[in-house]
């Protein structure tokens, strides 16, 4: 392998894809998107397991001629290893001569750490936390575009619920098992992305290793600036029918009541209070 691994997690609307498009503007990196590779490690387990449980079978009947022991965690850990190195590989941008990292990102990383620090123990990870207000906004907009029927049946208060309870639970696992990827693992806010993309982004760049110069940088946030991304339009001018639709940190201000505020916050398990974006 000519390059080395690395991952973008965070809850879904935490800006992942903002973040993977700055990364992959970046010359010595490329980051696509999602490669669903824990779908396919938990489908291969799956397919191990009935495996195994042929070769038993095989073996209670012809014991005399079927020595092969069943396959170990280590052997499918390797074939995972190996497909997402595969996947990997085909988004290797070879007009980039300085290639070095390739990335994937996707929001089920943040329950799985424990798994992708047995897979890729040298593989950094950079994890993107989001204001759970502004989560609750993006992605009810975000589904009220793609899924408009469900969502309005469903209602705003029953979503809110939802996501409250989805974006408790990822960031607390995410810090339970962050423990496991050591110094590999970094942590950044989004909103210090929105204020500070370029101190924020160099961090991310500094963490991997790459070239984290001020030239490099500038290239980067210019390139996956919102204007780039939303077509010409400036941070703050809303298109409900794009997926980067506002490009602002805190537009709860503008939908969520108090009382809506403190609903989410229980519902969250207190992670709003915990990880200071309220008091």
């Amino acid at each position: 392998m000519a390059f080395t691994p690395f991952f973008v997690s965070g809850v879904p609307k935490s800006g992942t894809t903002w973040l993977a498009k700055l990364l992959d503007a970046h010359p010595q990196i490329n980051c696509k998107g999602e490669a669903c590779i824990h779908s396919f490690t938990k489908s291969l387990i799956k397919i191990s397991n009935e495996y195994n449980e042929l070769l038993a079978r095989r073996a209670g009947k012809f014991s005399e001629s079927n020595d092969f022991p069943p396959v170990t965690e280590s052997e499918v850990h390797a074939l995972a290893r190996h497909f997402i190195e595969l996947r990997l590989g085909v988004i290797a941008d070879a007009s980039k001569p300085d290639l070095q990292w390739v990335g994937e990102k996707d929001p089920l990383h943040v329950s799985n750490f424990p798994i992708l620090s047995k897979l890729f123990p040298e593989a950094k990870v950079i994890h993107i936390v989001r204001d759970g207000r502004s989560i609750v906004i993006s992605a009810w907009h975000h589904n009220l575009r793609v899924f408009s029927d469900i969502m309005k049946k469903a209602g705003f208060d029953a979503f809110l619920d939802e996501a409250a309870d989805g974006w408790g639970k990822g960031i607390r696992r995410a810090h339970e098992t962050a423990h496991l990827l050591g110094d590999h693992y970094l942590e950044i806010r989004y909103e210090d992305l929105i204020s500070d993309p370029s101190g924020t982004f160099g961090k991310v760049l500094a963490h991997l290793g790459a070239d984290a110069g001020a030239e490099a940088i500038a290239a980067c946030v210019e390139a996956a600036s919102f204007g780039k991304l939303a077509a010409g339009r400036k941070q703050g001018e809303e298109d409900n029918q794009s997926f980067f639709r506002k490009g602002i940190a805190d537009d709860w201000k503008n939908h969520l009541s108090p009382a809506q505020i403190e609903r989410f916050d229980a519902r969250s398990g207190g992670m709003l209070r915990k990880l200071g974006y309220v008091d």
